[in-house]
């Protein structure tokens, strides 16, 4: 419990309310339940019952609090005067807010609700200060702060701070951390790095996700920035680059500059979206991705790639812009559909193939935990996941050769994935989603990869049982004349078809070129359910 004294006029009822809202946790004014309990204000309890009644009921109302043992309590100015009171704050975070005599004489004015004040306040204040020195554990200053201020000094004093695991990019002239952990939204403003000369702050986000984007926005405006949310709607469609324009005249409404800053608030559609305003507008301003989605959070929101889609392809239009943080508070993953925790694991799975057997073993031990969303687990797997990736992107930030191995899967997945789109019943009677087309690409990768002689068996099976373990699909009929076809128009594309694939668990190869016939060949393994 947190409870708040002062003088009159320190601000302890406004504070404490802002208090309690920044920490999610009730308030309580020993005054106003007073007040409740008595039916009248405090100077008719004093006019009409004198002092020592109004001291006697103040002491039964104060131990009643707290008692309660949690949440923030205010105290009236005289309620330590009170030695029962005194020893049951033993157990409670005393916090001082300290205002200096002429400072609290200029608040309070004309203010006739205090019948204390018609004797000597002068000497009423000189004898309180020594008493709410000897209880206080923590002392803020109020003189020349609003009360939002001293709200947030009083926070930063009285709670740990969130636990974040910080997980450097170290990408010469555009280091960032990633931060990792949970309740890291409602501290955002506190775990960012500076923004020097940043006035506005403008939030991006969908329209389902507006209560996560509000969050961000009020702590933002703790740092002083003019904030705003605008949405833009769900969905791939958003990817466009009607979509940026939009945003550019929000920002440039906005009266934003180059020194403000950009945020997105979603999964991976916004952190494309949003990367790509941030790339792009002024010739580049600060962004910083909060990530809602599992797959948003271990891959497409961290290393800078950012892009729309044309009506030629997907990400065709982009930029690498590294942000300036990216924010995964694995809290937010406890809302989400289950089928969006499941298409999410697939990514999961690729950073295991790729570089991590050890995650493939603690995804093989604990599937049913993950899937059940066992917070401590998802903090280890996604910061895992993000240690690997951002020690990829550091070394080779624009994929000119080791980036290209976070594809793995890919080639076969995006093809895949259109297809579902595009035709009602290749390779699935619905869409895919995209962590679901990936786990078919990943066994599309692997059945190549056997009939290419560098992975066996067992190593093919594992990627069967792993994925399928997890809910994602495994198997599917795949032409290879449609595949052939969209992998035409992939940006990669250079006159024929190259793959990243593995010469064995945590061994990556890119550029691995397949004669036709080899891959019908694991396609029709693919299709053995």
């Amino acid at each position: 419990m947190i409870v708040l004294v002062g003088f009159m006029g320190a601000g302890k009822s406004t504070v404490g309310r802002l208090l309690s809202e920044r920490l999610g946790c009730a308030f309580a004014d020993t005054d106003e339940r007073i007040e409740g309990r008595a039916g009248a204000p405090i100077k008719d309890i004093f006019s009409r019952a004198g002092e020592e009644a109004f001291r006697a009921l103040e002491r039964d109302v104060v131990a009643e609090e707290l008692m309660g043992g949690s949440g923030v309590v205010a105290l009236g100015g005289g309620a330590l005067g009170d030695a029962a009171t005194r020893a049951a704050l033993a157990e409670a975070v005393v916090v001082h807010l300290e205002v200096s005599f002429e400072e609290a004489m200029r608040r309070l004015g004309s203010d006739d609700s205090r019948p204390l004040l018609a004797a000597d306040p002068g000497e009423l204040y000189e004898a309180r200060r020594s008493v709410y020195a000897s209880a206080a554990d923590v002392v803020v200053a109020t003189d020349d702060r609003g009360p939002e201020e001293v709200a947030a000094e009083v926070a930063r004093r009285v709670r740990p701070p969130p636990h974040a695991r910080r997980i450097p990019v170290p990408i010469p002239g555009r280091n960032h951390d990633v931060l990792v952990g949970r309740r890291l939204i409602p501290n955002i403003d506190e775990l960012l790095p500076p923004f020097e000369g940043a006035e506005n702050a403008v939030v991006v986000t969908h329209p389902s996700l507006t209560a996560i984007a509000g969050e961000v926005a009020t702590a933002m405006a703790r740092r002083g920035l003019t904030t705003q949310v605008t949405e833009v709607p769900d969905g791939e469609g958003s990817k466009s680059l009607a979509q940026a324009e939009q945003l550019y005249d929000v920002l440039a409404q906005a009266g934003a500059h180059r020194r403000d800053l950009l945020m997105s608030v979603g999964g991976g559609v916004l952190s494309d979206l949003v990367g790509f305003v941030a790339a792009t507008y002024h010739r580049g301003m600060p962004v910083v991705h909060v990530p809602t989605t599992l797959l948003a959070q271990v891959d497409a929101a961290i290393g800078g790639k950012t892009g729309v889609n044309t009506r030629h392809g997907k990400n065709l239009v982009g930029a690498i812009h590294q942000p300036a943080a990216v924010v995964c508070d694995v809290d937010v993953l406890q809302g989400l559909p289950q089928e969006e925790i499941v298409s999410g694991l697939a990514e999961v799975c690729k950073y295991g193939f790729i570089a991590a057997p050890d995650l493939l073993e603690l995804l093989d031990k604990r599937a049913p935990d993950i899937l059940s969303r066992d917070p401590e687990l998802l903090e280890e797997i996604v910061a895992a996941c993000v240690g690997i990736k951002a020690a990829v992107v550091a070394r080779d930030e624009r994929e000119s050769g080791e980036r290209a191995h976070l594809n793995y899967g890919h080639t076969f997945g995006h093809a895949i994935e259109h297809l579902s789109q595009t035709k009602s019943q290749v390779p699935t009677a619905e869409p895919l989603r995209h962590g679901e087309a990936i786990a078919l690409g990943m066994v599309c990768a692997a059945c190549l990869a056997s009939e290419l002689g560098l992975l066996d068996d067992d190593e093919v099976a594992l990627h069967r049982r792993l994925l399928g373990s997890l809910g994602l699909p495994v198997s599917a009929e795949l032409s290879i004349d449609e595949l052939e076809e969209i992998w035409r128009h992939d940006k990669k594309y250079d006159g024929e078809v190259r793959f990243v694939l593995l010469e064995g668990l945590g061994r990556p190869r890119s550029g691995v070129v397949a004669p036709r016939p080899v891959l019908e060949r694991a396609l029709e393994r693919v299709a053995i359910a």
